[in-house]
This record gives structure tokens, C-alpha cells and sequence, in this order.
């Protein structure tokens, strides 16, 4: 436990930036963070009268949204629910991401006791894998890969059934199918990818004993029977999503970025997927202790050589050369992976054959130091403001709004902008919406376009639109379709914009008040 509460004061101490005011602010980026903000509150929201926590009408409405198919992290929403009643979802969502960094390490800290005896070592690997540059960057706003558990449960449950062989079959495998369950309703990505890896090391290991095969059969047993129904309502339910969720070739691992910091590489994702870099000196002691532990270490190897996609990446320029990852992208749930996120899983092992090695002599020693001091994560690490408009809050103008009914709010929700979702949260889900940041049939990633969204997104972006009856119609159509009764701009960059537009299509300026401008009543 010494070591649990090492790595908490350490997480807590990278965020300190937002745990100077938890309720106030968020840990990581501007936009993501908002959207998991809002499933924390939704899913107690749900359950709490009884309701299905898979689907939700209260966004893309009168369509909804299938969860399944989303980043909804029901369990965590679960058992955070307590700090969500008692301090509200944006202190839970800080709870998440400094937990999910500390539970991380000191789950990396008891699966590295299969491979280290001594405690200080084990130490070093839980390090290296929970305050890993791949983690650290998910920590920006994506907590479904940075609450990355499961892969060193799945690494110690692994070991037992093929090497260790100590527990009882049975037992074995219950544990192994609720870890995938649970990691099914935490994150489906890191569950798909850390089974193709376990596959992987099995197949390296070729240990596949009576025992182990007993061991495997009551796990894909336990986890049938837990996910049935997720898993049914995703592939069977209601707005059911299919094909690529994720464009291929674009979210990898540049082959420079494992030595050199991701800022000073050109990059085709973004800054919270840029999980490669490792560094020179904590490569240098994971090829020196690679023979220590060469199963490890070669299924760590092959999940580096995975995470660079399909093709080559080399600073930042696409080759034509392939990868095995073009191999087996066609397997189910694969195909919408991120490649560069099995970095997560990587630096597992790499901590451990690093840790397993104990560098002893003076130079080795201030190799791994080096290799420490790389990868420290930046500090003070980002953090943002929770700001609503007052519109939203208890006691405001939202309390006239009939429960609900629904809402057009501005910037509209989708995959450039979250806000309408968060303000949806403050004000406790009163209202539904016709928009919001989630996987669609298509697949889409928002509401499926109209020409309301598309004319109030123009202007948002600072376009200029005619109107004309034509417009006016069709923008009035939409409203119609959608069954909207009420319309808040709230703050953005076009804000003047489409008061102005909405004023002229209404033919009435509207209430001012509380941060927003609203139309109560629609013509």
C-alpha cells in the first residue's frame, strides 16, 4: 500500500495545477474532457430513475445515441458515482484521471512481481508505466485508454494461467472474464487490443497446457455471460453504428517518435496521441535487459512494431512500406483502433524489463536516470476552467425551460465543439438536444448533417450567410424535425453572428440574460 499511496501523491502532485481547485477546473484540454464530464453525470443520471444507461435521447434527439458505440465508461461513471452526487462530475472527472494514473502504476507495481523480487524495482516499473509519455498523453482527455488497468491485470492473470499455475483453474478464469467484462464498460478499444496482444504472448510462450485451456474456457464463459447484453444492445440496439469508426493511417507511431519528443517531430494525429516516445537511454536498458526476459520482451516488441500502423511513419512522411498492422486491421473492433494507443500497453513492458534488469554500476545508473528524467511529464500540466454561462446553473433562466423538452443550443455539439454537452450537464440533463459529440450510423461522428447545423456552424466559423425565404424555410424545417422549442446561443467565436441571424429568421430579438440569448417562443 506504501506504494499505491507513493504513486497518488505523485499523480496528484502532476495535476496540482487543477486539484488547486477541483470543482473549477478540469485536468487536460479544452474539448474532450467534457464529453466524459457529461457521461460521469449521465449514467448515474440514468440508472438513478431506472433507465437504460446504454442509450441516450438527450443527445442527437429524436434519434438518441447507442453508448455502446461511445466512449461512455459506464463502470468507472458507477463506481465514481458517489463523488458525483456529493462534489459534481467535473471533480469526479479529476478523480478518474489522477486515479486512473496511480491505479495504473500500482497495478504495473504487482503484475512486475511475477518477473522482480525486490520491492524498489518493482517500483521503478509501475514508474515507467503509469507516468509513461503514452498514459500522460491520454491523460489530455481520454480516460477510456489512460484508466489502463486492465492490461497488467490482464498480464498477471495471464501469467498465471500459462506459466504460474498456482490458482485454481476455475477461479483463474472467473477472474480473467469479469476483468474483460468490466474492462468491456470501461473501454472497448484497450479491451480488443489487449486480448490481440494476449493472443500474441500466448502464441510466443506456446504453453497452452490442459490447465490453461480449462482456465480460458470459464473465462470466455464468465464474460459472455456479464457482456451479453451490452454487447447485444451495441450490435443489435437501436443506432447502431458500422464500419471504421477512425480514418486508418493517420493516429500511429512515428518510427522517430520513440527517440525523439513528440514536439519536435511533425505528427498526422494529434498531441494526445503522440504516445511513443520512449527515449534513448530507457531504450538502450530495455535492449540491455532484453535477454532477462525475452518473452516480454519480444511480445513489447511486437506491440511497438503494431502501434506504427499499417504503413511506415517517418517524421511525420507516410511510406508505402507495410506494417503487420494492415495484416490484421480486418479483424472485428480492430479496424476502428487507434495503432498508436498500444503504446499504453507497450510501456508496460518496457518498464518491467528495465526495472528487471537493476542497472548497478554507476553508468547504467545514470542511464536510467537520464531515461527517467526524459520522460517526466510536463509541468505545470494543462488544465481549463470550468466556465458555464449562468443561463445553466441552478437558479437561472434554464429553470423555465419545460423538463424535457427540446433545446438548439450554440456552438452546436459535435465534433468540433463540446460545450453545449457541458452546459447541458450543469444544468442537471433538463433539456434534450439535436446535436452532441457521438458516434451516429454512418458512421458520423456528431448528429447527422443538416442544414440548420451546417448554416449555424458557417457562421460560427465567421461565414457570411444570405438569407432569403428559401433559407428561411428550410431552416425552419429542421427546427420543426427535430422538435425544437427553444433556442440558446451561448458564447463562441460567431456568437453576434447568429444572434443577429437567428433575429432576423424569428423575426423577434431575443431575451439577453445570463451569459446567453434566447428565443422562448419559435415562429
Amino acid at each position: 500500500m506504501i506504494a499505491l499511496l507513493a504513486y497518488v501523491l505523485l499523480a496528484t502532485a502532476a495535476f496540482s495545477s487543477t486539484w488547486i481547485d477541483p470543482a473549477g477546473s478540469w485536468i487536460g484540454s479544452p474539448k474532450d474532457p467534457q464529453l466524459f464530464i457529461w457521461y460521469l453525470g449521465w449514467i448515474p443520471h440514468q440508472l438513478s430513475q431506472g433507465l437504460n444507461p446504454l442509450f441516450t435521447d438527450h443527445l442527437n434527439y429524436p434519434y438518441g445515441v447507442n453508448l455502446m458505440w461511445n466512449t461512455s465508461m459506464i463502470f468507472p461513471a458507477v463506481v465514481l458515482w458517489p463523488v458525483t452526487a456529493l462534489f459534481g462530475p467535473v471533480v469526479a472527472y479529476n478523480v478518474l484521471i489522477t486515479a486512473g494514473i496511480a491505479l495504473s502504476a500500482w497495478l504495473a507495481y504487482i503484475a512486475a512481481g511475477r518477473f522482480i523480487e525486490s520491492k524498489r524495482w518493482r517500483f521503478l516499473a509501475g514508474l515507467i508505466y503509469g507516468f509513461s509519455p503514452a498514459l500522460m498523453a491520454q491523460a489530455l482527455g481520454h480516460p477510456h485508454v489512460m484508466v489502463a488497468l486492465f492490461p497488467p491485470v490482464a498480464l498477471i492473470l495471464g501469467h498465471e494461467i500459462l506459466v504460474r499455475r498456482r490458482m485454481h483453474w476455475a477461479i483463474a478464469g472467473t477472474l480473467a472474464g469479469l476483468a474483460a467484462a468490466l474492462q468491456l464498460l470501461t473501454g472497448e478499444e484497450l479491451l480488443a487490443v489487449t486480448l490481440l496482444i494476449a493472443v500474441i504472448g500466448a502464441a510466443l510462450l506456446a504453453r497452452l497446457a490442459s490447465y490453461s485451456l480449462k482456465a480460458a474456457a470459464v473465462a470466455l464463459a464468465v464474460f459472455i455471460v456479464l457482456a451479453a447484453y451490452p454487447l447485444g444492445f451495441q450490435f443489435l440496439g437501436p443506432q447502431r453504428v458500422s464500419g471504421s469508426l477512425q480514418p486508418p493511417d493517420v493516429y500511429v507511431s512515428d518510427l522517430l517518435a520513440f527517440v525523439v519528443p513528440g514536439p519536435f517531430i511533425p505528427f498526422t494525429g494529434n498531441t494526445a496521441e503522440n504516445d511513443a516516445y520512449i527515449g534513448l537511454p530507457l531504450l538502450v536498458l530495455f535492449i540491455a535487459g532484453f535477454r532477462k526476459n525475452l518473452w516480454l520482451g519480444l511480445t513489447t516488441v511486437v506491440v511497438m512494431i503494431l502501434s506504427l500502423g499499417p504503413h511506415l511513419h517517418v517524421n511525420g512522411s507516410v511510406t508505402p512500406i507495410p506494417l503487420p498492422w494492415a495484416a490484421i486491421a480486418w479483424v472485428p473492433l480492430i479496424g476502428s483502433a487507434l495503432p498508436g494507443r498500444l503504446m499504453a500497453i507497450a510501456f508496460l513492458g518496457i518498464g518491467i524489463v528495465v526495472a528487471a534488469y537493476q542497472p548497478r554500476r554507476v553508468l547504467t545508473g545514470i542511464v536510467l536516470v537520464a531515461g527517467l528524467l526524459a520522460i517526466v511529464p510536463p509541468i505545470p500540466y494543462p488544465t481549463q476552467h470550468a466556465e458555464a454561462p449562468a443561463f445553466f446553473k441552478p437558479g437561472g433562466g434554464v429553470e423555465r425551460i419545460t423538463p424535457g423538452s427540446v433545446v438548439l443550443i450554440t456552438p452546436v455539439s459535435s465534433h468540433v465543439s463540446t460545450d453545449a454537452m457541458y452546459w447541458q450537464t450543469v444544468a442537471n440533463y433538463r433539456f434534450k438536444m439535436p446535436e452532441g459529440d457521438a458516434f451516429t450510423p454512418g458512421p458520423y461522428l456528431g448528429p447527422h448533417p443538416s442544414f440548420m447545423q451546417e448554416t449555424l456552424d458557417a457562421l460560427d466559423a465567421g461565414q457570411t450567410i444570405t438569407i432569403s425565404p428559401d433559407l428561411e424555410a428550410r431552416f425552419a424545417a429542421d427546427l420543426q424535425s427535430h422538435g425544437i422549442t427553444t433556442i440558446v446561443a451561448g458564447p463562441s467565436p460567431g456568437q453576434a453572428a447568429i444572434v443577429e441571424f437567428l433575429t432576423e429568421v424569428e423575426g423577434a430579438p431575443p431575451d439577453v440574460g445570463g451569459g446567453v440569448s434566447v428565443w422562448w417562443q419559435l415562429h
